[in-house]
């Protein structure tokens, strides 16, 4: 086998000695001095057109003129094109083809002129008198030459109509094979002006219909208003003498007296585009022949479809069109006649619009560009396969390569590198297979990354037709398809990556996700945030049950009580005979003598696992576990981030019942392993890439993560504190802080602590606090009595031994046993 020589990143084999010499990587030597006397026999032969000089050349220039006619100025062209074909190395067969096919065009060019223009003369006039005729005719340019000859035959065959037609059919079977235009291509670009006139019109026509359906919706609007207010004023009529003159609309509208027509499915188009039958294997030692124009055609079809972007259809318009008029109604509606449910949701124009450059001018040529570089380097490394789709996403383009039989998958991937150092850029990720399709995906880093909104996310029809409370917006794949995901249905969720990965962007998208699509009765929040700075600017809003967690020790007790909580609901699911929440839910709403209440869904987001997981690893970890195991019948999921994915972190254990994950940017494979359990998260770009792997697919998706602002957030979380209240549930309060956790140092003070002898000091202070309370809580003793909670923990012992107050009652503080004048009484015996 010969040597290999490596050269500007690319393996190009050596020249061998066997074969013929155009199969080898250098150009033949041979065809490269042909073509160089082609270009100056052209040059030649434009020059003898139109220079008529003296002796020799005056003889050459009356010939080249007097044979070929007016049809001379085509033959340098036609030379210079076949001596291109030569230095590109083209095959002989297609070289002669070529040739041939262009002799025949100005062959019958020339005879078309004769025939069209020349009045049927040659059917009278004998052939010497014809050849002598056409000769004259050529040499002032006003016939075809003597190569007109050609329609001497045909007129005297055929006669003038016969032979007329007959020349243009073959003129224009010579035209077809020059320009190597099908006829299906050929019958598409005749009828571009008919397609337009027909588009121009149908849309006209759609503008039309979709203004009337609007204008029915405002007065049907209009006239049902007008009946609510004129009943109104018939049940009131002395209040309506108090109020001033301006009517107010007082309307209950559901939204389904609105007709909203069915979103019509729109399926991406397939591209399946057989550019080339797949060539037999070839030895190891010889490349690819050079792409075929019908090849270079369908790239650029390949690259057209990737470089525009999705427009939305008309009937897509006309939804949209009509879903606002009835969000309008079920607003005001809201404002007017709807107290029991005072959340408002926020306005989606508190997002910011995302940027595209998928139009961007030069776009066409730089994945064409690219397109190109990718198969000169898999035809370096003798790898035989063919592109067939580009799907250009906001942070990626997708190569779909479909390689050829006999061509392992695995000499694929191991170019990853050799690529990427071709491409000029940090990695290149390779799918192999693609799922669904044979082919292999190879993932190049785009110039200009696109940005994805939260908001163009949540104003997809995939969010707004969610069922889903806890449907999240997740961002954008590859070929530039939303991605929308639902926490029922993971039913938790790991999220890691290195930091400025984008994982707290995505953790924010999820809660805004949220605050969007549920109001504070489907769905509750505990926020833990070691950080203190990523969630703090939540607090206040009605979602959440307690205040944002930021002490690690808390947060331990908040777990806790979720699981206490968790073991509560199903308890009374085994009361009612339900078997999960939507059960027990449905059975509140159609059995309401039987005096239940709603549970809200509860979704628990960590922003930081590895600071909980150093505080208190091992109750943290509990309760993790019980949660994931079982938690997802309660109604309750859990969301976990961390910018350590290491195995102390998440352990196997959390990694077993936590199915979902979202891997970002990490800075090792073997932090990729930990996550997905395979490589892939280490050649992501950071910036809210990610490998997202919901549960039950087998292989993740790339994502471009959607941004969301931090000044979003807060025009967000403004608009939601300033139309709601929030109530955090004091009892669970009270439960967290029973629950809390101490640290070792903590309980290493608390051993060294006195046992008997000032505990007793503490205790009448202990009772005189819980008898004036009227009730008696670990937290209340710690606040009154600056204690810690171990020592406070203990006293609530003492005082239950002694009779003082009663036995703990999980989240309730304890009942007082004694009124202030026993205690009094109880004093005075003492003194005495």
């Amino acid at each position: 086998m010969a040597e290999r020589k490596k050269k500007n990143g690319i393996v190009k084999p050596e020249k061998s000695t066997k074969g013929p010499p155009a199969l080898h990587g250098k150009p033949d030597a041979n065809n490269q001095k042909h073509a160089i006397i082609l270009f100056t026999i052209a040059i030649l032969v434009l020059l003898l057109s139109f220079v008529q000089g003296s002796s020799g050349w005056l003889v050459l220039h009356k010939a080249i003129k007097g044979f070929f006619g007016l049809p001379v100025l085509l033959i340098p062209p036609a030379l210079c094109y076949i001596a291109l074909m030569l230095d590109k190395d083209e095959t002989p067969q297609k070289i002669v083809h070529r040739s041939l096919s262009v002799v025949a065009a100005t062959t019958f060019l020339s005879g078309f002129i004769e025939i069209m223009f020349g009045g049927g003369r040659l059917q009278e006039l004998p052939l010497r008198e014809s050849i002598h005729l056409l000769y004259e005719e050529g040499l002032t340019w006003s016939g075809g030459g003597l190569v007109g000859i050609v329609a001497y035959p045909f007129q005297r065959l055929f006669g003038d109509v016969g032979s007329k037609i007959i020349i243009c059919l073959l003129l224009f079977v010579s035209l077809m094979l020059i320009s190597k235009k099908t006829l299906s291509e050929f019958l598409f670009i005749l009828s571009a002006p008919f397609r337009r006139i027909y588009s121009f019109f149908r849309d006209g026509r759609e503008e039309e219909e979709l203004l009337e359906e609007m204008e029915q919706q405002r007065q049907e609007f209009a006239v049902k208003t007008e009946r609510e207010a004129v009943a109104m004023s018939q049940r009131s009529p002395k209040k309506k003498k108090e109020e001033p003159a301006e009517p107010q609309f007082l309307i209950d509208i559901p939204m389904d007296d609105v007709p909203v027509p069915a979103a019509p499915e729109v399926q991406e188009p397939q591209i399946d585009i057989d550019l080339a039958p797949l060539s037999e294997p070839e030895p190891a030692a010889e490349p690819m022949p050079a792409a075929s124009p019908k090849e270079d055609a369908a790239l650029e079809e390949l690259i057209r479809q990737a470089t525009t972007s999705k427009k939305k259809t008309k009937e897509e318009e006309k939804l949209e069109a009509v879903l606002e008029i009835a969000d309008e109604i079920a607003q005001q509606a809201g404002q007017t006649n709807n107290p029991d449910h005072p959340y408002q949701m926020p306005k989606i124009d508190f997002l910011n619009p995302g940027k595209s450059h998928a139009n961007d001018a030069g776009m066409g040529q730089e994945l064409r560009e690219k397109a190109d570089l990718l198969q000169e380097v898999l035809k370096s490394f003798n790898v035989d396969a063919r592109i067939t789709n580009i799907a250009r996403g906001p942070s990626v383009t997708r190569y779909e390569v479909q390689p050829a039989a006999g061509v392992k998958v695995a000499r694929i991937t191991s170019l990853s590198n050799d690529i990427a150092l071709n491409f000029a850029v940090e990695g290149v990720r390779i799918e192999a297979p693609i799922p669904g399709k044979p082919a292999v995906g190879i993932e190049v880093p785009n110039s200009h990354r696109d940005t994805v909104s939260l908001r163009e996310l949540l104003e997809s029809k995939e969010f707004t037709g969610s069922k889903s409370k806890l449907a999240f917006g997740v961002g954008k794949d590859i070929a530039g398809n939303v991605i929308i995901g639902d926490i029922a249905k993971m039913p938790h969720m790991i999220i890691a990556g290195a930091t400025g990965s984008g994982k707290s962007v995505c953790t924010n998208s999820i809660i805004m996700s949220i605050l969007y699509h549920a109001s504070p009765d489907e769905v509750k929040l505990i926020l833990i945030d070691p950080k203190i700075v990523e969630f703090r600017v939540y607090d206040g809003i009605p979602h959440l049950l307690i205040p944002v967690v930021t002490d690690p020790k808390k947060a331990a007790g908040a777990l806790n009580w979720a699981v206490q909580e968790m073991l509560k609901r199903y308890d009374v699911f085994a009361e009612n005979g339900v078997r999960n929440l939507g059960e027990f839910n449905s059975l509140c709403k159609t059995k309401p003598e039987l005096g239940l209440t709603k549970m809200p869904q509860i979704l628990i987001c960590i922003d930081e696992l590895a600071e909980l997981m150093m505080t208190a690893s091992k109750e943290v970890e509990d309760a993790i576990c019980r949660l994931a195991q079982l938690a997802r019948a309660a109604g309750m999921h859990l969301i976990i981030a961390t910018q350590r994915p290491t195995t102390n972190i998440i352990t196997g254990l959390i990694k077993a019942n936590i199915p979902s994950r979202i891997a970002l940017s990490v800075k090792a494979q073997i932090d990729s392993r930990v996550i997905l359990d395979t490589g892939g998260a280490e050649t992501l770009l950071g910036n809210g890439d990610m490998l997202y792997l919901p549960n039950g697919q087998p292989k993740p998706v790339r994502v471009q993560g959607c941004y969301v602002s931090t000044e979003e957030i807060e025009r967000v979380v403004s608009f939601i504190k300033a139309e709601s209240q929030s109530e955090y549930d004091e009892s669970i309060m009270e439960a967290v802080d029973q629950l809390t956790v101490q640290t070792p140092e903590e309980k290493q003070a608390t051993q060294e602590e006195p046992e008997i002898d000032e505990d007793a000091s503490m205790i009448d202070q202990a009772i005189e606090v819980v008898v004036a309370a009227g009730q008696a809580s670990t937290s209340n003793l710690q606040r009154r009595l600056r204690l810690g909670y171990g020592r406070a923990a203990r006293i609530m012992d003492e005082l239950e031994k002694m009779g003082v107050i009663g036995p703990y009652e999980g989240a309730k503080p304890r009942k007082v046993l004694i009124t202030k004048e026993q205690w009094n009484e109880r004093k005075l015996r003492n003194m005495k």
